[in-house]
């Protein structure tokens, strides 16, 4: 073999082996896409834009319970820290409510839903909580005082039946002031689930009417990737190309 070949044999050689660890690391770190929330407010009912490409949509719906559960507006609160997030509206005013705070209360019972089943292509997904109160804040939070956050999994059918279990819950005991909370779940555990909504409620069950909890859902949510082989394969291809375009010029400069 010729000095000019075997030159050309080992620069692409290097370069193949540089690209093969590159998609290595590359390929170790997720990827995260922020979804913002803001443009759901004002809505009973937002579906987001495509989530980069192709990770799909999700859908927020705003919810209150009135001898069943009926649509309720969605609302952006900025009133920065702990308290920036979705809340909803009143679509009834009883007399044991905090509703005029704009946030996801318990008198009525509201709830915002979220449906992931059209998410694709993702690893796992970070959600957050805001404004949740203790006992020492204000006029005190939930049935016993204390504000308690909850995002209950949701197995819904076609039918539209749905059983909900506690995925996480977040309550602040004896602090003043507000907190958040952020919960992040897998794909792979919420499918084993069977869960296709999440839904986000200061309460697991309808009030006695005298709780007064109200919280927020954040401002979004966080997506986690891995890219796709497919991506990987184009970066790596297009690098191989130019280590094969090096190696031909080194080449015939010999």
């Amino acid at each position: 073999m010729g000095i000019g070949m075997r030159n050309y044999v080992l620069t692409n050689l290097m370069m193949l082996c540089g690209v093969l660890l590159g998609l290595v690391s590359f390929s170790a770190h997720a990827t995260i896409i922020h979804v913002g929330f803001a443009n759901a407010g004002g809505t009973t009912s937002w579906t987001s834009k495509p989530i980069g490409d192709p990770h799909g949509t999700v859908t927020l719906s705003g919810w209150e319970y009135d001898n069943g559960w009926t649509p309720a507006t969605m609302f952006y609160k900025k009133s920065g820290g702990a308290e920036n997030g979705m809340g909803l509206t009143c679509n009834q005013n009883p007399t044991n409510n905090r509703c005029s705070q704009h946030e996801i209360g318990a008198t009525p019972w509201q709830m915002i839903d979220m449906n992931i089943s059209n998410l694709t292509n993702w690893n796992a997904l970070t959600l957050n909580l805001g404004s949740i109160n203790g006992t020492t804040y204000g006029s005190g939070g939930g049935t016993n005082g204390d504000e308690t956050g909850y995002l209950l999994g949701a197995q819904c059918s076609v039918d539209g039946n749905c059983a909900s279990i506690v995925l996480a819950s977040c309550t602040n005991y004896g602090t003043s002031g507000s907190q958040t909370c952020a919960f992040t779940f897998t794909k792979q555990y919420l499918l084993n689930l069977g869960i296709t909504d999440i839904w986000v409620t200061p309460s697991k069950t309808n009030p006695d009417g005298t709780n007064n909890a109200n919280i927020l859902f954040g401002s979004g949510f966080d997506l986690h990737y891995v890219p796709e082989p497919a991506e990987l394969g184009m970066f790596g291809f297009g690098i191989l190309l130019i280590g094969l375009f090096l190696g031909l010029r080194r080449r015939q400069t010999i």
